[in-house]
């Protein structure tokens, strides 16, 4: 049995936790938390002095903690990965082995998620540490990508787009509707659908809209009725990106 502990409690860390405990190929040893956390099945420790022996560590903090908790660890040669998707593995201690173990996914505690859904960007120094990394992903039933630091760093821009500025926009759009007493509801059914069509067309032949089609009256008119000099720029920029795109 593979044996694993994961440092760091935070949104990441949680789901770390129960996604490695689910296995049942895979022993999680510890959770390390600078937070007091009561957990009846798993064996939770403040103190960084006194993580046991594991196959694979797992830090979960933020990009500028990597480094510092890394150098804390007492132990040596052996495998520390981080979970981030803008940091070099050389931002651990190379007193250990290192690597990356990015789930490419939004995580908040409270939210439950089908964990094998979630793709793993995997990255090591040594064939040898990748293979490992590969075999704790078979046995958590996640699928793998072999990604280098330039691409991993590249998808999470990509990620960040995607998925932070888009969560942006809507809650932009539900502040326009509630300024009108409308429930941010009435867009669900086209948000469910722009998404829809992602898995089914290539995102460049789903574009519509005023943008796509040159409609300027349109265009003028939402600009005017946004009223904020800042919202007005944003409309703008997006607009003349997509009239530029599909050459309008």
């Amino acid at each position: 049995m593979l044996k694993v502990s994961v440092l760091g409690s935070g949104n990441l860390g949680c789901h770390m936790v129960n996604l490695i405990n689910d296995s049942s190929e895979v022993e999680l040893v510890q959770w390390y938390s600078r937070s007091e956390i009561n957990h009846e099945k798993i064996e939770v420790v403040n103190d960084i002095k006194i993580l046991k022996n594991a196959e694979i560590y797992i830090i979960c903090v933020s990009d500028d903690s990597i480094s510092d908790l890394s150098n804390k660890l007492i132990f040596n040669d052996k495998l520390v990965v981080h979970t981030s998707g803008s940091t070099a593995y050389e931002s651990i201690n190379n007193k250990n082995r290192r690597g990356v173990f990015y789930p490419l996914q939004s995580f908040s505690k409270t939210r439950k998620l089908n964990y094998s859904e979630i793709p793993i960007c995997i990255e090591a120094e040594n064939d040898v540490d990748l293979n490992l990394l590969v075999d704790l992903c078979n046995k958590i039933g996640c699928g793998f990508h072999k990604i280098n630091f330039e691409q991993r760093k590249n998808l999470h821009l990509a990620a960040v787009i995607i998925n932070n500025f888009t969560n942006y926009l809507f809650s932009f759009s539900q502040k326009i509707l509630s300024d009108q007493n409308l429930n941010f509801d009435i867009l669900k059914p086209l948000i469910n659908e722009t998404v829809d069509k992602i898995h089914k067309l290539d995102p460049s032949e789903s574009q519509t809209g005023p943008a796509r089609r040159n409609d300027q009256n349109i265009i003028d008119m939402h600009i005017k009725m946004l009223k904020d000099p800042e919202h007005q720029n944003l409309y703008k920029i997006i607009s003349q990106m997509i009239k530029s795109k599909y050459e309008n």
